[in-house]
């Protein structure tokens, strides 16, 4: 169980890591496979780009993260390309990071002036929704094209 200062910690983490080439190892275990997109919305107007929906499995922790653009729409990615393994995920969505265009001194003088910007405070993406234990969005992956919309509320 994760604690609610540390979820968010972790996704944003795992948000960033998913903008790297190669990241996430390096094939996929065996198995069927489909690829998921969608549209992320809160109270039906697309959420801000640059937010990650997550998708993670309990038994085996396997994880898809597909960044959101700016009409609110993703495209899932799982290790090393857009083959998702099916199952069924536990899905959170996490909001951007507002520092992410900041080079590394403007952080740190930012982080020093406690004037960092909190993902935290990104309405458009209510806490509820950042963890994938509390969100209680569910999906199961499906062999071939799949389609999962996420409307927040909250």
């Amino acid at each position: 169980m994760m604690y609610p200062g540390k979820s968010i910690s972790f996704l944003m983490l795992i948000a960033f890591l998913a903008v790297l080439p190669g990241c996430g190892g390096s094939s996929l275990p065996p198995g069927a496979t489909g690829t998921v997109r969608g549209k992320v919305t809160y109270n039906g107007e697309p959420v801000p780009e640059g937010c990650a929906v997550v998708f993670m499995r309990d038994d085996d922790g396997l994880m898809g993260i597909g960044a959101v653009g700016a009409n609110g729409e993703y495209l899932l990615r799982m290790r090393d390309g857009l083959k998702i393994v099916v199952g069924v995920y536990r899905v959170c969505v996490t909001p951007p990071n507002p520092a992410a265009n900041l080079d590394q001194d403007e952080i740190m003088k930012l982080g020093q002036e406690g004037k960092l910007p909190d993902p935290a405070t990104v309405k458009e993406v209510p806490t509820k929704y950042r963890s994938p234990e509390e969100s209680n969005l569910i999906y199961d992956v499906q062999p071939g094209s799949n389609t999962f919309d996420i409307d927040m509320k909250d």
